[in-house]
């Protein structure tokens, strides 16, 4: 059996507590750590299905604010401050309607990839969503605004983080205790956007890389 469809602790406390899966919780998690998310923002939130990370933050932005969420996959959560599109944020005609609506307060991402088993492949596919995210990110967050996305640690997520301290004026790791004792997974926070780095070539990274590139666990 695989062990992801055993329900969890955090999986019995979802059911429970009336959301659609146990990832809010890291959510939640990230929220009393960095107090992000406010009443009256406007979010985006990628990769959304099945939709519990909406369900909490629409709490949280009130009836001024306004979450988006869009996943090729059905997503849940129907309330007034909350729209669902339907689709991949990468294919142009459903970034255009991404596109109306910014600027946006934050962009978070809890997109995965399809795994193939291999840890190396299934790390660095994660690694992609993630700059994809990013770029999108550098174009539609407004000056100020947050970034939060999942990642799989055994890729290139280094590299990436040390790109998000060129964009950020703050750059943080953050490992929820929800997460499955067994997962890679990881958050990668960026706080008070500046503006897209500009980047000419890999040495650019290299040079603004922290002299250890350890996790600090």
């Amino acid at each position: 059996m695989n062990p992801y469809e055993k329900p969890d602790y955090y999986s019995k406390k979802a059911m429970e507590e009336g959301y659609y899966a146990r990832s809010v919780y890291k959510l939640m998690e990230i929220q009393d750590k960095f107090n992000l998310i406010k009443e009256g923002q406007k979010l985006l939130d990628l990769g959304s299905a099945p939709g519990s990370w909406l369900q909490y933050i629409s709490k949280i932005i009130g009836d001024s604010g306004l979450a988006v969420g869009i996943d090729f996959k059905e997503v849940k959560a129907q309330y007034n401050n909350v729209k669902i599109i339907k689709g991949n944020f990468l294919k142009d005609h459903k970034k255009a309607e991404l596109v109306e609506l910014a600027p946006y307060d934050g962009i978070l991402s809890d997109m995965a990839p399809d795994t193939k088993g291999d840890k190396l492949v299934d790390c660095y596919a994660s690694g992609d969503l993630v700059r994809d995210a990013l770029m999108f990110s550098y174009n539609f967050l407004k000056k100020g605004g947050y970034f939060i996305a999942k990642i799989f640690q055994g890729g290139d997520e280094k590299e990436i983080m040390d790109e998000i301290k060129l964009a950020f004026k703050t750059a943080k790791w953050f490992k929820p205790k929800s997460c499955r004792k067994k997962s890679v997974e990881i958050f990668m926070i960026g706080m008070d956007f500046t503006g897209k780095p500009d980047i000419k070539d890999a040495t650019d990274i290299i040079e603004n890389a922290e002299e250890t590139g350890e996790m600090p666990w």
